[in-house]
């Protein structure tokens, strides 16, 4: 019951009345959604793949594809605005889904478990700013849209550095026009190598034994308005990841993003980065971190989005992706390289969305490539 009393609350504190002096505005937002879809092959998840997995005793049964439906992807936020509090603009949002997984039982797939995405506490001046909370990285802070992928993204381990991060970040607005902007960032994130956590008891992964947090920087050129708003970043990430003894191994990345109004109805958005172990990050080297003698992953991926915004409030999206680890770094049963390609139509007249997607991931081995289709049917409500 914690996330109704957090919503009781919210809209407790948009009903009373404020001071001038900080005046709060509170606002709760959602979307009800209800995905069915379709998987014709074995994947690593059966609702929202990411990767093709190689044949395997599943198959026993078909090719180890189905049909199914899921309510999982709903999202429930919470979002608070002060327009002027101690001579700054400051943003407060919680962004919570369905997607922290199941309980083993049953029905255990009837009943997901709620999930913290994003917590965050955002403070602007005139020429720097400051966020604290859980964010996605600070050198790749897009992602794919998709109604099919809300949960996780559809190009994660094909490109996409999204997951979500504790984090302290702060900016210096460089210079200024009428038409631009110019800002430097940087970010102490919490470390964390992606290795999955227990039940109960938390124990630190291989980055966090390290002792060290992870440090992110970038450079950004921002242009346009609130509708239309594009920017141009490069960026760099240092991690570290605990071997044994007292030695340590590098994470690390350079990464570049873009998002690029074209006219008044085309984006393309898109990010590319090289590095090595970076499944801290959300994915990158395809979920491979450490390889053979526990050397570091190399890898190199990028991904892009092309959205067409069209009358009658349909928009058609389509976007690739390929994250390419080196060879020579694998074990004999490693993932070479993964590519998705995605083709989206959407129709959302307020407040309903509506959106069908289908998905074609390959994923390569050194028996060969392994493919899979993914279509997916999303119906909902926001508000």
């Amino acid at each position: 019951m914690p996330i109704l009393g957090a919503l009781a609350l919210a809209l407790l504190a948009a009903r009373l009345p404020a001071q001038d002096a900080d005046r709060v505005e509170v606002k709760v937002s959602g979307t009800i959604l209800l995905n069915t879809f379709y998987t014709s092959t074995r994947t690593n998840n059966f609702d929202n793949p990411q990767v093709v997995l190689r044949p395997g005793a599943a198959d026993s049964l078909g090719d180890g594809g189905g049909l199914g439906f899921t309510v999982r992807q709903t999202r429930l936020g919470v979002r608070a605005f002060w327009p002027d509090l101690h001579g700054a603009e400051v943003r407060a949002e919680v962004d919570a889904d369905f997607y922290g997984g199941q309980q083993q039982s049953a029905f255990g797939d009837l009943f997901p478990l709620l999930r913290i995405r994003r917590a965050v506490v955002d403070i602007a001046w005139d020429r720097a700013t400051l966020l604290v909370g859980q964010e996605v990285p600070l050198i790749a802070e897009y992602n794919p849209m998709s109604l099919a992928t809300l949960g996780l993204s559809g190009l994660s381990n094909s490109g996409n550095l999204w997951l979500w991060v504790p984090q302290i970040r702060g900016g210096v607005r460089l210079a200024r026009t009428p038409s631009m902007k110019f800002d430097v960032e940087a970010a102490v994130l919490g470390a964390g190598a992606n290795e999955p956590a227990g039940e109960l008891l938390t124990q630190p992964d291989r980055a966090e034994q390290s002792g060290r947090p992870a440090l992110e920087a970038r450079a950004i050129v921002r242009w346009g308005n609130a509708e239309r708003p594009g920017d141009v970043s490069i960026g760099v990430h240092q991690g570290w990841l605990a071997t044994s003894g007292d030695s340590s191994i590098s994470s690390n990345a350079i990464a570049a993003a873009a998002r690029l109004p074209l006219g008044s109805r085309l984006t393309v958005t898109g990010e590319a980065f090289s590095g090595q172990a970076l499944t801290g990050l959300g994915g990158g080297g395809v979920g491979q971190f450490l390889g053979v003698n526990n050397i570091p992953v190399a890898t190199k991926g990028g991904w892009g989005q092309l959205m067409l915004t069209l009358p009658r409030s349909v928009t058609l999206a389509g976007a690739w992706g390929m994250d390419d680890p080196d060879d020579d770094d694998l074990d004999a049963a490693g993932r070479l390289r993964n590519v998705t390609t995605m083709g989206a139509l959407h129709w959302t007249p307020a407040p309903f969305v509506t959106a069908l997607e289908v998905r074609r991931l390959t994923t390569t081995y050194r028996t060969g490539e392994r493919s899979a289709v993914h279509v997916n049917l999303g119906i909902g409500i926001s508000f």
